[in-house]
Formats: C-alpha cells, structure tokens, sequence
C-alpha cells in the first residue's frame, strides 16, 4: 500500500513538472515576432551572392509583408504563418545596403547582411 502512495505520489511531481515546462516555454513567445537572416555569401564559382529570410517566430500570421532590399527593389509578400520561412533575393542590379521589413502588423526592422564564415577546404569556401 505504500509502495502504490509513493507511486502515484511520483507519477503527479513528474506530470506537474512536464505541465509547469510547458508553460513556461510557451510564454516568451509574442503574437508577432519575427526572426530576418540576411546572408552575403562570397565564392569562386558565382560571386557575390545574398538571401534573405525571414522567418514567422510569432504564434499569429504576419500579412503585407513588405521587404525593402534597395533602390527600386521592394519585394511584397501576402502573408507568413507561424513557423513558416520565406526567402527574398534581390534583383542583379540592386545596389544592396540593409533591409528594411515592415508588416501590417505594425513590425518595422532594419538589418545589415551578415557574411558567414569559411573554412579551408570546405565547399564554397573560396579556397
């Protein structure tokens, strides 16, 4: 009998500790959010090349998403749902400085282009 106490006594801290987990991870997260990774990637091969992504962080849909990657270059997208990622490219002749992203939602970022790392020896690390 109190081997069964202890049992169930154990099964209700584990399951209260999982439920108090769960609430604490989904708190942070806000209505809009969302994440831009603006990449400028150097090789032999192709050049300069850059990308864009967004990617909806929020537990809402974003719409109207409006990037501004240059001087005659705006790219619209309709809408993002949570979770979903999308990808911008700038035309050729985009003379490429920093993103701007607004959303109806009332977002406005700014944000340069990061240029990742290489390693000698790897693919697409110039060497």
């Amino acid at each position: 009998m109190r081997r069964a106490y202890l049992y169930y006594s154990l099964v209700g801290v584990i399951l209260t500790a999982v439920l108090i987990f769960l609430i604490i991870k989904q708190e942070p997260q806000v209505p809009y959010a969302l994440e831009v990774d603006a990449t400028k990637d150097t090789t032999d091969i192709a050049g300069t090349y850059y990308r864009v992504r967004i990617n909806n962080i929020g537990f809402n849909a974003l719409t109207n998403i409006s990037v501004f990657l240059g001087e005659n270059d705006v790219q619209y997208l309709d809408g993002l749902a949570p979770g979903q990622s999308f990808f911008f490219y700038p035309k050729p002749e985009t003379n490429v400085e920093k993103i701007r992203i607004s959303t109806r939602e009332g977002i406005n970022l700014t944000t340069d282009y990061r240029t990742p790392l290489k390693g000698i020896g790897l693919p697409g690390s110039g060497r």
